[in-house]
């Protein structure tokens, strides 16, 4: 349940206005408060996500990534700042603040936002795959034969044939209950997902079928946020980068904002992704390299195609 706390707001929460989906305003968290051992994982959060983007939240070990989104639908809660998160089918913002008593429509919370923990397949726990797909969804007031047939269709996104929903998710390889635990969240329907280290323990067919189911999700309209240390899958997938340090956002911008700022860099442990760093090296063994830039590319393959192209160019001016 939601906590009720004593302080009051020092200011109103702002709207949602337009394509905006997310806010915090002034989040804070405090372990151990007023104790020796008094930490702030989360010290004075200041952002607004909209819905068709993908958004990376990227920082070193401890730096309060996750910490951060278990605020978002409520499995954290605290009693500085405020979280407004837009319903789009009641038309009102839901507000989580120090003044909030209950929440009346807190299944309506976590129908809006899902998370993809880092192992989802520890979460399975029913005895068949129609049963695991379908709690959710039936948790959140879906009825029955509709979460069936979510089940059926989301298990056969993940690669998974309908002959799977009566067998015991624990006859399944761990690659097969990882599917199956997606599909169970993806069943839910939400507007606002977040992944924490989607890609851990994947092999690179593995990587790739997320990489392409994050980005199905954004072509759905929805709003995606995702905890990773993988900078080449930031780099491939994000519309919009957030790094965090100490609990607090060091900056935001675009990939090639952030990763090409060597200010930002240096005050990070974070590596540059392969395709930065080959950027920035040809750039410094010939000048005609530094356009590569602007093109910006996401991937080696979008690389070796501009660079064949900014070469093409030099040879036709030159």
């Amino acid at each position: 349940m939601f906590k009720s706390w004593s302080k009051r707001l020092k200011y109103a929460p702002t709207p949602l206005v337009g394509d905006e989906v997310l806010r915090a305003q002034g989040l804070k968290c405090v372990f151990d408060e007023k104790t020796p051992e008094e930490f702030w994982a989360l010290n004075g959060i200041d952002f607004t996500f909209e819905k068709n983007k993908i958004y990376c939240i990227i920082g070193n070990s401890g730096s309060g990534k996750s910490t951060l989104v278990t605020h978002f639908n409520g499995l954290l809660t605290s009693k500085y700042g405020t979280l407004s998160i837009r319903d789009f089918k009641n038309n009102h913002d839901i507000v989580i603040s120090p003044n909030t008593k209950k929440i009346k429509n807190f299944k309506r919370l976590r129908k809006i936002i899902s998370m993809v923990f880092q192992f989802p397949e520890y979460q399975l726990f029913k005895d068949t795959i129609q049963k695991d797909i379908m709690f959710g969804p039936v948790a959140l007031g879906v009825h029955k034969e509709e979460a069936a047939k979510l089940a059926k269709f989301y298990l056969n996104r993940m690669g998974l044939d309908s002959s799977y929903l009566d067998v015991s998710p624990f006859e399944l390889s761990g690659g097969q209950k990882r599917r199956v635990a997606i599909a169970g969240i993806l069943a839910i329907q939400s507007e606002i997902i977040i992944f924490d280290e989607p890609t851990a323990g994947l092999d690179p067919k593995g990587e790739s079928e997320m990489v392409e189911l994050i980005l199905e999700s954004k072509k759905e309209n929805k709003t995606v946020i995702v905890i990773t240390h993988q900078m080449e899958k930031v780099l491939e997938i994000a519309d919009e980068v957030i790094l965090l340090d100490k609990g607090k956002i060091l900056t935001s911008g675009t990939p090639y904002q952030i990763f090409t700022n060597p200010e930002i860099m240096q005050t990070t442990s974070i590596a540059l992704p392969h395709v930065v760093q080959v950027i920035n090296d040809l750039s410094l063994r010939n000048p005609i390299f530094k356009k590569l830039y602007d093109y910006e590319p996401r991937t080696v393959k979008d690389l070796a195609k501009v660079i064949n192209e900014v070469i093409k160019n030099y040879e036709k001016r030159n």
